[in-house]
C-alpha cells in the first residue's frame, strides 16, 4: 500500500496548524485589536502557504476574531463593551446548557480527561500560559462530552473572545481564584454534579462581567 499522504489531507492539517497558530497570536493580543492586515500578512506570521490560511482566516472569521473588509482586505476585531457583553450573555445560557448534556453524555474517557483538566487546573496557580492552555483544552472536552455540533459551534465565538478579555486583564485578574473555578467545573462535569457545573458557570460569568465593567476596549 502506497504511504502517500492525499493532498487534502495534508491541506486540512496545514490549516488546523495554521488557525491554531493565529488564533494564538489573536486572542494573545500580539495581533491588536483594530490592526488591519493583508492575507500575506498572516501567510508570514503562520509560515504557511496561501490556502491553508485562506481556511484558517474564514474559521477566525466565523468565529469573530477577524472582520473581512471588501477590497481592503481584514481587520482584528475591535474589543467593545457592547459586544463582549452580549457575548457573555449568550455564553451564560448556552454554556450552562453544554455542561448539562456534558453530564448526560461524557463517556468514561471524557470524564477521566475532565479530571485530569482539574487536578492540573488546581495546580496551574499564577502559570498564565498554562491556565489558557488548560482553559482551551477545557473547552474541547465540554464539547466533545456534549456532542452537539450547533452547541459548540455557537459556544465558538464567545470562548475566543472571551480568551482575549482574559488576557486583557491578565495584570488585574485573580488567576488562581480563576483557575480554581475552571477546575471546579472541569470536576462537577466529571463527576456528573449538575448544580456544581452551574454554580462554577455563573461564577466564571460573573468575573467576566466584571473584568468588562467601567473598563476601555482596544480598537
Amino acid at each position: 500500500m502506497s504511504s502517500h499522504i492525499a493532498p487534502t489531507a495534508v491541506t486540512g492539517s496545514l490549516a488546523e496548524r495554521a488557525y491554531q497558530l493565529l488564533e494564538s497570536q489573536l486572542v494573545t493580543l500580539r495581533l491588536a485589536p483594530g490592526e488591519l492586515l493583508a492575507e500575506k500578512d498572516l501567510m508570514d506570521r503562520a509560515g504557511i502557504g496561501r490556502t491553508p490560511v485562506r481556511e484558517a482566516i474564514q474559521r477566525l472569521s466565523g468565529e469573530g476574531l477577524l472582520q473581512v473588509l471588501p477590497r481592503k482586505g481584514l481587520m482584528v476585531t475591535p474589543l467593545r463593551h457592547s459586544d463582549l457583553r452580549q457575548l457573555i450573555e449568550i455564553r451564560k445560557v448556552l454554556e450552562s446548557l453544554m455542561v448539562v448534556k456534558a453530564i448526560e453524555r461524557a463517556q468514561p474517557g471524557h470524564r477521566q480527561a475532565l479530571r485530569a483538566v482539574a487536578t492540573h487546573m488546581e495546580a496551574a496557580g499564577g502559570d498564565l500560559g498554562g491556565f489558557f492552555r488548560l482553559d482551551q483544552r477545557l473547552d474541547e472536552l465540554l464539547a466533545a462530552a456534549c456532542n452537539n455540533h450547533y452547541l459548540t459551534k455557537a459556544l465558538a465565538a464567545t470562548h475566543s473572545q472571551c480568551r482575549r478579555l482574559w488576557y486583557l486583564h491578565r495584570y488585574r485578574l485573580d488567576l488562581p481564584l480563576s483557575s480554581r473555578l475552571h477546575g471546579d467545573l472541569a470536576r462537577a462535569v466529571a463527576d456528573g454534579n449538575d448544580a456544581g457545573a452551574i454554580g462554577a458557570v455563573d461564577a466564571i460569568i460573573e468575573i467576566l462581567e466584571t473584568l468588562i465593567s467601567g473598563q476601555d476596549m482596544l480598537g
